[in-house]
Formats: structure tokens, sequence, C-alpha cells
């Protein structure tokens, strides 16, 4: 996928990999992908939009441009949603890009401006003056929250069997372990995690000798968050 512009980006869990595909549509400002979903899909366009500098409002209007073939093209097949840094306010109408974007969205019937907060948040001391401070940020998510259903990846998990110690013959395990056991106190250097790495390498050798399908590794399709459950305990014991 495209490098998102300026900042912004899309992001989502591996687990829904089979949902999202890339929209190669739009300019290097926008981002787009198709969510699969049981009903509409939903067409998502991120985009970075030209900030109000001299002469931005020609690619202001090329990248409202880009983003209103996208909205022509997915209308009627997908649910439409416009995300990312606009540049532009839908209350305020002190720019040029402010009065640019309130017409393209009132003409595209994109959103609810009614909804957007137009309470002031600086007063000045004059008691006339009042406005929005708007040339900062506190970089706090604007959420939107969708009730999708979409189809989950379960990750397949490896995990290694217990030993079948019902099918060990005791005999060949106790002669490896007694055999090597000597030489494993020979080699000793009192350093603990050493020996205890040696000791678990011999009881894994005599294991493989003794036990038929010794250490073997099965992959299970995981169930849910949790680390261990029931269908990896059942594989654990096969």
């Amino acid at each position: 996928m495209k490098r998102g512009y300026g900042g912004v980006a899309i992001v989502w869990k591996k687990e829904i990999n089979e949902n999202i595909k890339e929209l190669i549509d739009g300019g290097n400002r926008i981002q787009a992908i198709h969510i699969q979903q049981r009903y509409k899909p939903i067409c998502l366009i991120n985009v970075y939009m030209p900030s109000d500098n001299k002469n931005a409002d020609i690619k202001y209007k090329d990248t409202l441009a880009q983003i209103d073939e996208m909205i022509e093209k997915y209308n009627d097949t997908h649910e439409i949603i416009v995300c990312g840094d606009t540049n532009g306010s839908l209350y305020r109408s002190s720019t040029l890009n402010d009065k640019i974007l309130q017409t393209f969205c009132k003409e595209k019937c994109i959103g609810n401006t009614e909804k957007c907060p137009i309470n002031e948040t600086f007063y000045h001391q004059n008691g006339k003056s009042k406005g929005q401070i708007d040339n900062t940020s506190d970089h706090v998510a604007v959420i939107l929250t969708l009730n999708c259903q979409l189809k989950k990846i379960r990750e397949k998990a490896t995990i290694i069997a217990k030993p079948k110690w019902a099918d060990c013959d005791h005999q060949i395990y106790k002669d490896i372990i007694n055999k090597d056991q000597p030489n494993l106190m020979q080699k000793s250097k009192g350093i603990i995690e050493q020996d205890i790495r040696n000791l678990e390498k011999l009881l894994h050798k005599a294991g493989e000798a003794a036990i038929p399908k010794y250490r073997r590794k099965v992959k299970i399709k995981s169930k849910g968050k949790a680390i261990w459950n029931e269908q990896i305990e059942k594989a654990s014991k096969q």
C-alpha cells in the first residue's frame, strides 16, 4: 500500500486482512481501501489536503476533484467514508480552504456539518472578540465506531504435543540417562543455567530415542484471544 502523505495512514489488524483491499484511485495525497463486510462494502478514503499557503487553492480544488471522482465511482456500490487532515474547517469561513471545503461537502452531501462543534474556545479581554483556537492540536483521536460484520482469519498456532509416556520404552530412556549423566557431571562448571540446559538436552535425547513421535509439532487454528484454550489442550494430547 502506498505511503500516507503528511502523516495520515490506514492501519488494521492482521486478522481482518481478508476483508481489506487497496484501492489505487487518487493521487499521492490520498489513500483508500475497500472493506468487505456482510452487506454493502465500505470505501474508506483517507486524505491529506494542501495547507492554506499561496496558490494552495488550486491544489486544494484538485485534490477535492480526485475525491469527487472516487465518490462518483463507488457511490452505488459502497458506503463511503472520507477522513484525514482536511486543512480546512466545516464551521469557520476565515480562509479560502474553509469555503471551498464547505461548498464541496454541501454539494456532495458529505457528513452532517450541523454536528460540528461551534463553541468558542477563546474570548478576548476586551469582551468583544472571540473565536476558536485552531492553530494547535492535542492529537486526540476523532473516533468513528461502525457496526460491521467482517470475516476474521484465525491464525494457526504451532504447539509441541505432550510426550506419550504410555508408549515410552522405559529401559531405553533409563539407559541413555545413566550412560550420559556422568559426563554431564564432569563437564559442569558450576554455572546453574548452563547445567540446566545440558540436563534438558539429555532428557530430550532420551525422549527422542524412547518415545514415538517425541516433541511432535501440531498446527491448530487459534480460538479467541486466549493463549491456551481447549483446542490447544486437546491437540497437545494427541
